[in-house]
């Protein structure tokens, strides 16, 4: 057990020194326990690191140096603890030169100084488990410590060059990090002792002193993610989950061995390939952009586009042209202020063109024919379409916080959410998405993987996605003019919800949505998603306790008057109230399926149920036990509490959020929608007040007779 409370003592300690240089905590899984460190590689060089330069390998004019890291953006990472390393990256075919390319080389960045048994490897595969230094199927090659040099790159020339298959290369880098001072154990040393002396007199003491050992490797971040730019892997964590499968009898850590793959988070590790075989391409470029919008009648339309590199003159400028339903609107080349240089680095920008006089679904396609002048070497086309309506709805922006009480950061996430909620109260719709605590739901588990890279996160209409207090400006309480500008999107379409008990034991909700499109199609491409969000839940035991960086640092409050009411709180904060947490939801990534079918009239109203069943929802961490008895249902937390239903507004092929409604849950015997079930019961007529029927629903109160005998009043506004 102490054994595993090390672990988790030094997972805390470098959560909290590392996370000094960022804002933001990255998503946790099996292995992404990889922190920051204090120093940038600059400081470091100037703090003496720096050795006399050694002879360079040569690059000839048919060779380049690839990598994903940016040499001006690197921060420094590691475990700070005794372990060994292995960081792999993978060079794909066809991408970064032609058939026939080869890998000559292979450079890398490290600061370490207790650095020891220091390889580099050539394999067609990741190798397996266990074998991380020794597995590659091409070459290994063990780096002499004379050689290396801390601080820059350290360069490796293989034995020979090896030709980049279909299949693609991975480069990797090994090594290992001693001299930290080991931990007691259990005979040795009591809990009081391990935690009041060794902790605070030895290894803090120890890695103020040695963090270059602590954060040995250098990293940057990618805004686009590519596949494999940094994949890790470590024999040490691999013993102790065989240790705690052993220990436990639970099989799961055993899927924690191996490698993990850091890439979607944007990592992208310091090491690099010198690329040879004179097959680069000149002028090449690929294109990302478009997808849908939506635009009024006679306006512009922007959408954004992304340029990657594939050509050794990188882009000084571009040229595209477009076509709207099969017909070339314009054509224009760009130059950028700034070029692109290196293989597969990108540049976005943004492209508007008209949207046209008719309203409906325009189809676009977007061809970058030139780059820097001279034709473009690889295909480049995108698809893209345009949603033209006559009017624009009234939005309700969904705000969504991502946070868990594991997180030290989040609390910040929670300041913000709580001042959006009181700033634009009734006019957006606050939700709190919690992951890894009691409070996680499996119906986020997509929207977290797609769109979230590292918590504190906000989103808002699965469209900008921000910090949840500084916003995309990084000033204080920024993220205010974030949510100000999701007002001025346009609406395609407006959505109300109704929702009631449906049993008096109040598990189970009916819900009602009235739903009214801007345009019209002949099937639709709209879908409605469902969360039911509930306030002031809390709960005993550590994790309910919301971890806090904030405490008694002021200079990570950085004088917000926010932010320093966080620093006089404790480190963890021990029953704290969580609101706006979403409790269980039905359709988060693009909407239930079946909510909204068929043709669509633009101006007509139409009708959906659902019934929410909290019964068989599970939430918090136990629902993963395979013990039943562990489980806790959304029923059991949320007893006894008044629960808000939101209904979101998807367009279902891109996920983005067109409109949004909140309504409290009314009690059960509400007249207005009662009893409904939208697996049996179905509209049949439609009357007026008068008692007349009529063909459809009118503005003002319609009421609608079911065919299980009950009627409905509906308002129509």
């Amino acid at each position: 057990m102490k054994k595993l409370l090390t672990l988790l003592l030094m997972l805390s300690l470098t959560m909290t020194i590392g996370a000094q240089t960022t804002r933001q905590q990255r998503t946790p899984s099996a292995h992404n326990i990889l922190k920051k460190g204090h120093r940038s590689p600059q400081a470091l060089l100037a703090g003496g690191l720096r050795r006399a330069p050694q002879r360079a390998i040569e690059v000839g004019s048919g060779q380049m140096w690839f990598g994903y890291d940016d040499a001006d953006a690197l921060t420094d990472m590691g475990l700070a603890i005794n372990a060994d390393y292995h960081l792999a990256v993978y060079l794909p075919y066809g991408k970064i030169a032609g058939k026939g390319a080869t890998i000559d080389a292979i450079r890398f960045m490290l600061q370490a100084d207790k650095v020891k048994n220091l390889k580099v490897w050539v394999s067609t595969e990741l190798p397996a488990i266990g074998e991380y230094d020794t597995g590659a199927d091409l070459e290994v090659k063990s780096v002499f410590l004379l050689d290396y040099k801390p601080g820059e790159y350290t360069e490796v020339k293989l034995s020979k060059s090896y030709e980049i298959p279909e299949g693609g290369l991975w480069i990797g880098l090994s090594f290992e990090i001693s001299g930290m001072p080991d931990a007691p154990d259990d005979s040795e040393i009591s809990d009081e002792d391990y935690y009041g002396w060794w902790y605070e007199e030895v290894y803090v003491p120890w890695l103020e002193e040695n963090e270059a050992n602590a954060y040995p490797f250098f990293v940057s971040f990618a805004d686009q993610v590519n596949e494999g730019t940094m994949v890790f892997a470590s024999k040490y964590f691999d013993d102790l989950y065989t240790y705690y499968a052993e220990a436990t009898g639970d099989d799961e850590y055993l899927d924690m061995l191996g490698w993990d793959d850091y890439s979607a988070y944007g990592y992208c590790v310091a090491l690099e390939a010198l690329v040879g075989g004179d097959k680069f391409l000149d002028n090449a470029a690929s294109v990302e952009g478009l997808g849908q919008k939506y635009a009024l009648v006679g306006s512009d339309v922007t959408f954004p586009l992304t340029l990657t590199n594939s050509g050794k003159n990188g882009i000084q400028n571009f040229t595209y042209e477009v076509t709207i339903n099969g017909t070339k609107t314009e054509e224009k080349t760009i130059t950028l202020e700034e070029p692109v240089e290196g293989i597969l680095k990108t540049y976005t920008t943004e492209v508007s063109f008209g949207a046209g006089s008719a309203t409906g679904t325009q189809n676009i396609q977007l061809t970058v024919t030139k780059i820097n002048g001279q034709p473009n070497e690889v295909e480049a086309k995108v698809n893209g379409s345009i949603f033209v309506l006559s009017e624009t709805a009234q939005r309700t922006p969904l705000v969504e916080e991502y946070t868990g009480t594991w997180c030290g950061w989040c609390p910040r996430g929670m300041v913000g959410l709580e001042k959006i909620a009181e700033d634009f109260k009734g006019k957006v719709i606050p939700i709190a998405i919690h992951n890894s605590d009691p409070m996680e739901i499996d119906a986020y588990t997509g929207v977290i993987a797609s769109n979230i890279s590292g918590f504190p996160s906000m989103l808002i209409d699965r469209s900008a996605n921000v910090d949840p207090y500084y916003g995309s400006s990084e000033a204080s309480y920024g993220v205010k003019d974030d949510v100000e500008a999701a007002f001025k999107n346009l609406a395609a379409g407006t959505i109300a919800v109704k929702a009631a008990w449906a049993d008096k034991e109040l598990t189970r909700i009916n819900i009602e949505t009235q739903t009214k499109m801007m345009y019209s199609e002949p099937e639709s491409s709209v879908a409605i998603g469902y969360v039911v969000v509930a306030d002031g839940l809390s709960g005993k035991g550590r994790e309910w306790a919301q971890s806090n960086y904030y405490s008694g640092d002021e200079e990570a409050a950085d004088g917000d008057a926010e932010l320093l009411k966080l620093v006089e709180q404790d480190e963890y904060i021990i029953g704290m109230e969580f609101n706006h947490v979403a409790v269980a939801a039905w359709g988060v990534e693009n909407g239930v399926e079946g909510s909204i079918t068929g043709a669509i009239t633009a101006g007509q109203n139409i009708t959906s149920t659902f019934k929410a069943d909290l019964t068989t929802a599970l939430i918090g961490t136990s629902r993963l036990s395979e013990d039943e008895a562990d489980h806790v249902t959304v029923a059991e937390l949320v007893a006894g509490r008044d629960l808000q239903v939101v209904a979101i507004l998807f367009n279902k092929q891109s996920g983005e959020v067109i409109n949004a409604a909140e309504v409290t849950v009314a009690g059960f015997g509400a007249d207005a929608i009662a009893g409904v079930d939208a697996a049996e019961a179905q509209p049949v007529a439609t009357y007026n007040l008068a008692g007349q029927q009529i063909a459809r629903q009118q503005r003002g109160v319609n009421i609608v007779r079911l065919s299980n005998g009950k009627a409905l009043k509906i308002l129509v506004k």
